[in-house]
């Protein structure tokens, strides 16, 4: 028997345990989560419905929903509902579109007071008697301490432009994008400098060239004479006077800019948001 047969021989059981090993830590089940154990200022639920198949032909991309009741004090109860959507952008969709929500100003629905908190893919709605006082500090905190919770600013925010933003001229589109029908969710950023203006947008996330280019045949392209055109370039217009373009950057974002601009002020904008997204690590 030769030296190295009798090492690989030897090795062998070694390999075998580090892979059982290996395969027994990717196996690890994580623990279910008791809902019911969710406290609000050290008060547990006395009800909780969890539904995690719910339908609401309003809201296409609710994948769960759960109602939580808490006794606060005596002849107070707290309602919390929280939507679980299929990702960041698709709460913020809603959040910002669906005309329900005015951000922190509590609503009056009825006799009950409203209030409402994204964080991440889900949407917090508390719903309380009109003539009690709940700090908008308290519902920061339970929604902090909510299972799965990730906090923090969108990181795809980061990636468009700083110069010239417009505030509070950020949307978000999923249906349709550009006046047709969009296959990848879009975040759209508009922008002022004097007497310009434009808008960016950019995909969520990375997109198939079989998406984008259903989306780009829907445009109504152009062949402007004022720039050198480049063919991995879409140039569109919007209406009258709204000049555009569109790309998607290798490695799969799309990049669109359009506003009231000439050709080459347009192209300049272009590559500089191109720029600024292609090289995001979000």
């Amino acid at each position: 028997m030769t030296p190295g047969f009798l090492s690989k021989f030897v090795l062998r059981p070694c390999v075998l345990a580090c892979l059982v090993l290996l395969a027994s830590c990717e196996q690890k089940v994580e623990e279910p989560v008791d809902y019911r154990s969710i406290p609000y200022k050290g008060v547990k639920p006395i009800s909780v419905d969890i539904n995690e198949n719910p339908v609401d032909e309003n809201i296409e991309s609710l994948v769960g929903r759960m109602d939580f009741r808490y006794p606060v004090t005596v002849g107070d109860t707290l309602d919390v509902c929280v939507l679980a959507f299929r990702s960041d952008v698709y709460a913020l969709d809603y959040y910002m579109n669906s005309g329900r929500f005015q951000g922190i100003v509590p609503i009056l629905r009825g006799e009950y007071l409203e209030q409402s908190i994204r964080s991440d893919s889900k949407i917090y709605i508390f719903k309380h008697d009109s003539f009690r006082r709940y700090e908008r500090s308290d519902l920061e905190n339970y929604v902090r301490s909510f299972p799965g919770f990730r906090g923090g600013f969108p990181q795809e925010f980061l990636s468009l432009p700083f110069e010239n933003r417009e505030a509070g001229r950020t949307s978000i589109q999923t249906k349709f994008f550009m006046g047709v029908k969009s296959y990848f969710p879009v975040l759209v950023q508009s922008y002022k400098d004097a007497d310009l203006r434009w808008n960016v947008a950019r995909s969520w996330e990375q997109v198939e060239e079989s998406d984008y280019e259903g989306w780009v045949s829907q445009l109504n392209k152009v062949k402007p004479k004022d720039v050198a055109r480049d063919v991995e370039i879409a140039y569109f217009q919007v209406g009258d006077g709204v000049n555009g373009m569109a790309t998607r950057l290798p490695g799969g974002r799309v990049v669109v800019v359009w506003g009231y601009l000439s050709w080459f002020d347009l192209e300049r904008k272009f590559f500089v948001a191109s720029d600024r997204i292609y090289e995001a690590r979000f």
